[in-house]
């Protein structure tokens, strides 16, 4: 199972929606829809503050609100050469961010 993890609270539409890749008009009409039903926006993470005029959200229950919701697919099940595979892949990648890193 994949793991989020996040450096913020909260965050701008604009700004969860640069870490969930779902288009602009999907999110929107997800919102609408439960609105309609006459829910909350809160079951998909929605935080309103008194006084201020931005909506944010809360990325842990927006990813909670779309397993449940939206995502169709059962978590994909790799073979044992496949999971080694992407294993080694998770390495190289790891191994080419910190010597990018180092060159900077």
């Amino acid at each position: 199972m994949i793991h989020f993890q996040f450096n913020k609270l909260w965050y701008t539409t604009a700004q969860l929606l640069e870490i969930i890749p779902i288009s602009r008009a999907f999110f929107y009409k997800m919102h609408r829809d439960l609105m309609e039903q006459g829910l909350d926006g809160s079951q998909m993470g929605k935080v309103e503050i008194k006084g201020s005029e931005n909506v944010l959200w809360c990325p842990i229950k927006f990813v909670e609100y779309l397993k449940q919701h939206k995502v169709l697919t059962q978590p994909i099940q790799y073979t044992q050469p496949e999971k080694a595979e992407q294993d080694n892949v998770i390495v190289a990648v790891g191994k080419f961010n910190k010597q990018h890193r180092r060159a900077n």
